[in-house]
């Protein structure tokens, strides 16, 4: 019923009789739990294990408890209890595994102490035969490894302990690299060997681990008694031969014997100047992509060994990959194999930057021809499942891939639109190609499109972890958007994972101690905290104040509620906590295939600057500074919070960081603001020859204003509509509005009914600077009424914007009769989408108006 508050006082009442009933503990439990109070639980189970301390129930329950509040100490206190009292292994376990999460908690002068003790108490139950399961050699290991103490970790594992845990792959993995740290390589080289002949030979990880042995002791050999090496570079090259020849005759050909030998020879060539590959690495590239060109990874195989290539080889190279494509094949299953190896040539291309010699004309020649290998290839995906991507869709990627290249080359929105036509026809075929899907939400929002973006967002099913990871596509920034109901909904519907955090992770961290896993209790409590101090959540509550205070703005009641009710505790800034926080985003998801020397797709695609711990800084002190104006009216403390913005401000100035220009200017404003609010007060304190600092500020803050009005657009053409023009226009609507609730809270400070005519003549230039604000409102409404006459009726506009397009180079789909209601129903919903953003934001202003008149 969402009574929280009822609920807790409920619960608080039961608690002062101290329960020991067990289902009316768990009750409290389940109450205090979905309510994030786990401290509440450790009281309740406190006070109950003290009235019966042989219950042993109730005294997990006070350990679980313990652990749910991440209080470490109180966890191996209880569990060294339950160990005395019970004695079960398991609690002294838990007590172990307590002092190791205290040690990863605690200052590096102390963690070494806890880590001593718990490998003590590690020492001593192993001496007492304790360890049975493989988790609690697990346990040991962690104990040893925290330390750095491979070589023990190592005797461990090939000690008694470890025989029992040889089927563990886990434990055989941390063996294989304790191996590596304990420079012991012959024995990392037996063991790898091993694994890959017996078990797994495409177990990239142990060819690592061989070849990373094996070049060690030929780098730095150990030698025999007549001076030479004790492994040859024959013998690995054997090894691999024998392990391809092995796979090459099994029906499923693994690649990791072939990567391998790339690795191999590529290290020789650059590391071991008196050694000669066996083989040339352009031979081996062609080789391997003569095996596996058709294989959706073999550009990410092959990156590696490509990026020092000269043009020259490079073109050499593209020609052989070509050559082994079979035009002659007429089964299907080679023609897929055809179009997969097609794509892969025209990714290394991209690569490789062979196509840099284009004009506009070649590039659109280029793109149609990537487009009918993309056509050319749906006869072959019919029977595909409705999940599967079609087999040439990444010929689409490169077509947006080049007109994104000429947009940004010759500023012509005409490439930005023909990537939106192309993309669209092709998730029509792939409907749950992500890769598409990412890349139009960042088109559309270039042409500052909002709900198409959100749409495609939503159809991803973007859920758990990726709402951390992921959301930036769709919130960053989405106060510019102009749609500001929904960009606030977008924010609120990407806070789920952070509320799961807080009651899921706790419960699988309990769940481990419970099953006594302890190998995963670390990586839960990573989790945990990854979350908890998530960058993207901070940023997320940073843009949903911003929207809130817009939204709340309506009327002058509802942004007087707000402010009194911001807690901005909420809205932390200072160095501990910045420097505590986790960027989890994802900036890698979006195909890129760039040359290394230039910026990926997912940074050139960026219609903003990336958020970072300057820009959540701005915006938390902004509605702090306000929120001390209105409520605390306490000088020194908006004193020093002015302070603060200005060095942020002064900071972006001179670094390069992620501001952009008309937050900088909001920030200016208020500081204004903010030392106008000082001045009102030592004015009101009888320091009447301020007077004279009130006029100036009042000034410079006017003028601030001003500075931030958006460039005159009266002249701009429909198709040249862009996202930094809405966000020029929020902005500035975003300035002029804290400006006037600021000065709406400066009136209250003065509060001149019954006061001197002084202050009242303070109120009276007040009022004048409200006008002001009031005017500038006016422009920006002007400003929108203009844009808003672009639009005239939504086919005349299509067919205005379609026939820019065709003015400029255009793909042909542009030109296909079958496809102008397609192209025409997305620039029909791409109009609608500029035209009711125009007239939102008007609709706002006006709100504002009739508002401040009641």
């Amino acid at each position: 019923m969402g009574k929280s508050d009822e609920a807790l006082q409920l619960c608080n009442q039961v608690k002062e009789k101290n329960p020991t009933d067990e289902p009316i503990l768990q009750a409290l439990t389940m109450v205090y739990r979905s309510l994030g109070k786990h401290d509440e639980i450790v009281k309740i189970y406190d006070n109950a294990t003290r009235k019966n301390p042989n219950n042993e129930e109730l005294s997990n329950h006070w350990f679980m408890a313990m652990v749910r509040n991440c209080d470490f100490k109180g966890q191996q206190q209880v569990a060294l209890k339950l160990h005395k009292n019970f004695k079960l292994n398991k609690y002294l376990f838990w007590a172990i595994m307590s002092l190791v999460l205290q040690a990863e908690n605690a200052p590096a002068s102390q963690s070494g102490i806890f880590l001593e003790l718990a490998e003590r108490m590690m020492d001593k139950a192993v001496k007492e035969g304790k360890l049975e399961q493989t988790e609690e050699v697990h346990l040991y290991l962690i104990v040893l490894l925290a330390q750095n103490k491979f070589q023990a970790a190592l005797d461990l594992l090939e000690g008694d302990l470890g025989k029992k845990c040889k089927e563990d792959v886990e434990i055989n993995r941390i063996r294989n690299d304790l191996l590596l740290k304990t420079s012991n390589w012959i024995k990392a080289i037996e063991m790898s060997k091993k694994s890959l002949t017996e078990s797994n030979p495409d177990d990239w990880n142990s060819y690592i681990i061989y070849l990373e042995s094996y070049l060690h002791l030929l780098s730095e050999p150990d030698k025999n008694e007549n001076g030479s090496s004790s492994v040859n570079l024959d013998e690995a090259r054997e090894f691999l031969y024998s392990l391809q020849k092995s796979v090459i005759e099994s029906s499923d050909v693994k690649r990791g014997p072939f990567l391998a030998e790339l690795k191999l020879e590529k290290h020789i060539v650059e590391k071991l100047k008196d050694c000669k590959p066996a083989k040339e690495i352009d031979t081996l590239i062609v080789d391997y992509f003569l095996r596996f060109g058709s294989k959706d990874c073999c550009f990410e195989d092959l990156q590696p060994y490509l990026k020092e290539v000269h043009i020259d080889s490079a073109k050499k190279i593209i020609e052989k990959f070509k050559a082994t494509i079979d035009e002659s094949c007429d089964d299907d299953k080679s023609k897929i194999q055809n179009i997969k190896k097609n794509v892969n040539i025209h990714k290394f291309e991209r690569y490789l930057n062979l196509l840099v010699e284009y004009n506009e004309v070649e590039s659109i020649q280029y793109v149609n021809k990537l487009w009918h290998s993309y056509k050319d290839s749906l006869q072959y995906g019919t029977k595909l499942l409705e999940a599967e991507n079609q087999y040439g869709d990444d010929f689409v990627l490169l077509c947006s891939h080049v007109l994104i290249d000429l947009y940004k080359k010759f500023g012509k929105s005409s490439y930005i639109f023909q990537a939106i036509f192309l993309l669209e026809a092709a998730v029509k075929k792939s409907n749950y190609n992500f890769q598409f899907k990412l890349l139009l939400i960042r088109v559309y929002q270039t042409i500052g499109i909002f709900n198409r973006p959100l749409e495609l967002y939503k159809s991803m099913d973007i859920k758990h972890v990726q709402l951390d990871t992921m959301s930036h596509y769709i919130v960053s920034r989405s106060f510019s958007s102009g749609f500001f109901d929904e960009s606030t909904q977008a924010c609120y519907d990407t806070l789920p994972i952070y509320r799961s955090n807080e009651l899921e992770t706790p419960e699988m961290i309990v769940q481990a101690f419970k099953f006594t896993t302890f190998s995963k209790i670390q990586e839960f409590v990573a989790l945990r905290k990854e979350l908890e101090n998530s960058l993207q959540k901070a940023l997320v509550d940073r843009e949903m104040v911003r929207l809130e205070i817009l939204i709340a703005s309506k009327s002058n009641k509802q942004v007087i509620e707000y402010f009194q009710d911001l807690d901005v505790s909420e809205l932390s800034y200072d160095d501990g906590f910045c420097t505590n926080l986790r960027d989890n985003r994802d900036f890698v998801s979006m195909p890129n295939y760039n040359p290394d020397n230039k910026p990926t797709m997912e940074e050139i695609t960026r219609v903003s600057s990336k958020l970072d711990i300057l820009w959540l800084k701005l915006f938390s002190i902004i509605p702090r500074i306000l929120k001390c104006i209105h409520v605390e009216q306490n000088a020194d403390n908006v004193k020093q919070l002015v302070e603060e913005l200005e060095k942020i401000l002064t900071e972006e100035i001179k670094g390069d960081h992620n501001i952009m220009e008309q937050e900088m200017q909001l920030g200016n404003v208020i500081v204004k603001l903010g030392r106008l609010f000082i001045t009102v007060k030592e004015i009101q304190n009888g320091q009447k020859e301020l007077v004279q600092n009130f006029d100036s500020i009042a000034e410079e803050l006017v003028n601030a204003i001003k500075a931030s009005e958006p460039v005159d657009n009266s002249q701009i053409k429909l198709y040249d509509i862009k996202w930094l023009l809405f966000h020029q226009l929020t902005s500035f609507f975003e300035t002029c509005n804290y400006a006037l609730i600021g000065i709406g809270f400066l009136n209250e400070t003065l509060n001149v009914k019954n006061k001197k005519s002084g202050l009242k003549a303070l109120a009276q230039k007040l009022q004048n600077m409200s006008l002001t604000i009031k005017n500038h409102f006016t422009y920006l409404k002007n400003q929108l009424i203009c844009l808003n006459e672009l639009f005239k009726n939504e086919e005349e506009d299509c067919d205005k914007i379609l026939l820019y397009i065709k003015s400029e180079p255009h793909v042909e789909l542009c030109d296909e009769e079958e496809s102008v209601p397609f192209v025409k129903e997305i620039l029909g919903k791409v109009n609608s989408n500029w035209k009711n953003n125009i007239q939102n934001m008007i609709k706002e202003i006006d709100s504002k108006f009739e508002s401040n008149e009641k």
